[in-house]
Order: structure tokens, then C-alpha cells, then sequence
């Protein structure tokens, strides 16, 4: 059985950490990020898809006393993920790091959101545990090119889903009182980004409705610039919307299961975007929602892994016009769409297919000589 640690969200357990917040089963469990959707689909439905197929592997979150085949740094890094990882390399245990956002690439521009920015120090982390790690992992094929400019030993896994939590059945009604329902998910901070397809939503405001599955707009808006706040308040209140408050991964599949479509518009002149992951619309996609979206590349990955109309990709007016008149238009069109969307995630994104592609790298990170 060959075990390998994860660390998440740079929590590494130990005796210091107890004064940082960490409880101290920690010290003897491993120390969970359960508020991170980011840590239960990397880390925890792997290990459960790896352990059900009885595959060799056991993924568990790392235990100071255990050894260790390999640890992953599943997003975390800093000053002390880094003296660990230095540590463990001196044993001979294989390091790790999976990245899922690009702190590497320098942002010159204005950010409408500072988190979307990375700051200096956020550079350099992700950079020193990038060069010292046996071998890295991007969540995104753009982000592995990235990585691989400070690791050649890089390899892109995809985000995942875990196709056993849509229900079992549920009654679409894709268009209702004659509008498409058009459904986003995310944290509120980043609505701003249906600014940048304002003009489209704008003008098929009496035609859709939109389903927004989020937090709290008011607090999250505090953090835009006050012309992006103002401008997505007047655009807010011109197209039908309604609010779901995002409880779970089980919660959100039974919303999208209610039918529809997905959209993911971004603004494109951000590292932070352009190297984001495919999730925002695999999920939509695994409960038969079309997905129309901006052209992030890992967007365009998914649209050429998939049948036509599983993933409209709009670059312009015209474009999203065109993507959501092509669905009011042909109801049969919304069925194969959301139809050949499901068979994509089925075939590329599902969680036992992507377990085996991340066992299969970790397995070649620990069969290499030094």
C-alpha cells in the first residue's frame, strides 16, 4: 500500500500550529480545511475514489508521526509548508505541490478584485515551493505550462466531479414562463465578471432569468472599485434574477438538476482567470446544463473534449447572442446539449477517472532516482 499525505490550505499540523488555531486532535488526525470546496474535491473524493477501487493508494491528510511514500501541499505554501517540505525531502519522502491558482505570473493592470491579483509575497511562495517540489501538479493546462517555467516535472489533473452526489431524479423545466434559466454558482465577489457579457444579458433580459447560487452581494460588492459596484447594481436591476444561498456540492446538483443552462462570462485580462479551472462549468455540466461561457483556455479544453453544443464559447455580442438563441429556439438542441455536457464530465472529469490520473503521476513522481 503505497500512502501519501496532503496538506491543505498551508494548515500543517503541529505543535506550533496549536497556537494558530488548531485544534489538537489535528496533531493525531491531520489538520482538515472542511470550509474549502477546493479541499473536498481534490483531496477528499480522490482518496474516497482511490480507496472504493482499491486501487494500492491510501490519500489521507498528513500525520506528523506516519511516513510517507509522498506528501502533497494541495495549495499551500509559506514559510513553514516550506521548512516542512525540506525536511521531508532530506528523509527521502517525495514533495509535492498542487497548484490551483497562478500566483507566478506578474499583474501590472488594475484588478476589479484584489484577490485576483496576487500580492509579492504571494509570488515568492508559490515560486520557492515550485522549484523545491519533486514534482507539481496545475489544476489547469494553462497553469502547468506555468508551473513547468520553475518545474519541468509538471502535469496538468483537472478539477473533478463526483458524479455519485446528482439526485437520483429530478423534473427539468429548462424554460419557464417562456425564459431559459440560466444559472451561475460562486462566491459573490466575483459576480462583476457578467460585466464583462453586460451587453448580451442586457439585451436578453426579457427572454432569460437568472438563477444566482452565492453568498452575501451586499458584503461582497464592499470590495469592488465604487464605478464596478454601481454598474452591477443598475445591471442587476434590470435582469430578472433570483438568489439561492449555496449550502453544498449536493444542495447546488439539485438546483442545476431543476434545468437550464450555465454560464460562466469572464473578463480575460487577468492571469487569475485565464488560468482558472473548468469546474464552474463541469458542475452545471454533470446535471445536463449546457454550459455558455467566455473562452478561458480550460474552457476551450472542455469544449474540444466535448460533442457540439456541450460548451458554447463567446468572445463577443454577437456570440452569446447567437449561444442563447440557438437554445430558445430548438428545444431539442437544449436536450443534446445538455445531453453530450453529461457525457463529457463522464468520460473526462469524473472523479474515478481523474483519481487515476492523479495516483498514476504521483506513482511516476516516486518511481524517478534523484
Amino acid at each position: 500500500m503505497k500512502r501519501v499525505g496532503f496538506i491543505i490550505n498551508s494548515r500543517v499540523p503541529g505543535v506550533a500550529s496549536l497556537r494558530t488555531g488548531m485544534p489538537p486532535l489535528a496533531l493525531v488526525s491531520g489538520w482538515d480545511d472542511a470550509a474549502s470546496p477546493m479541499g473536498l474535491m481534490r483531496f477528499r473524493w480522490i482518496a474516497d475514489a482511490l480507496r472504493a477501487a482499491n486501487s494500492g493508494w491510501r490519500y489521507e491528510l498528513y500525520r506528523p508521526w506516519r511516513s510517507y511514500d509522498a506528501v502533497v501541499f494541495l495549495k499551500s505554501m509559506g514559510p513553514a509548508c516550506l521548512a516542512l517540505a525540506r525536511r521531508l525531502k532530506g528523509e527521502g519522502t517525495r514533495v509535492l505541490f498542487e497548484a490551483n491558482v497562478d500566483y507566478y505570473t506578474r499583474f501590472e493592470g488594475e484588478a476589479r478584485l484584489d484577490a485576483m491579483a496576487p500580492g509579492a509575497s504571494q509570488r515568492r511562495d508559490a515560486v520557492e515551493i515550485t522549484e523545491l517540489a519533486d514534482a507539481v501538479i496545475g489544476s489547469s493546462r494553462r497553469l502547468t505550462e506555468v508551473c513547468r517555467s520553475f518545474n519541468s516535472a509538471a502535469t496538468w489533473v483537472p478539477d473533478n466531479v463526483n458524479l455519485r452526489l446528482r439526485p437520483a431524479a429530478a423534473e427539468a423545466q429548462p424554460i419557464r414562463d417562456g425564459r431559459l434559466q440560466v444559472w451561475w454558482s460562486g462566491t459573490a465577489a466575483k459576480l462583476f465578471e457578467f460585466l464583462a457579457a453586460e451587453e448580451a444579458f442586457l439585451a436578453l433580459a426579457d427572454r432569460i432569468h437568472l438563477q444566482l447560487v452565492t453568498d452575501d452581494i451586499e458584503t461582497a460588492a464592499k470590495r469592488w472599485p465604487v464605478e464596478v459596484r454601481e454598474r452591477f447594481g443598475r445591471f442587476l436591476g434590470r435582469v430578472p434574477h433570483a438568489l439561492h444561498r449555496y449550502r453544498d456540492i449536493p444542495h447546488l446538483f439539485g438546483l442545476y438538476a431543476t434545468g437550464g443552462v450555465i454560464v460562466s462570462p469572464r473578463f480575460l485580462d487577468v492571469p487569475y482567470n485565464l488560468s482558472h479551472t473548468e469546474w464552474k462549468i463541469t458542475l452545471g455540466m454533470a446535471c445536463g446544463l449546457p454550459a455558455i461561457a467566455s473562452p478561458v483556455p480550460s474552457y476551450v479544453d472542455a469544449a474540444e473534449r466535448s460533442e457540439p453544443d456541450a460548451v458554447s464559447l463567446c468572445e463577443t455580442f454577437a456570440d452569446w447572442i447567437s449561444a442563447f438563441d440557438g437554445f430558445l429556439s430548438d428545444s431539442s438542441r437544449l436536450r443534446e446539449g445538455g445531453r453530450a455536457a453529461f457525457e463529457a464530465v463522464r468520460q473526462h472529469y469524473e472523479t474515478g477517472v481523474v483519481a487515476e490520473r492523479h495516483a498514476a503521476w504521483i506513482g511516476e513522481t516516486c518511481a524517478r532516482s534523484n
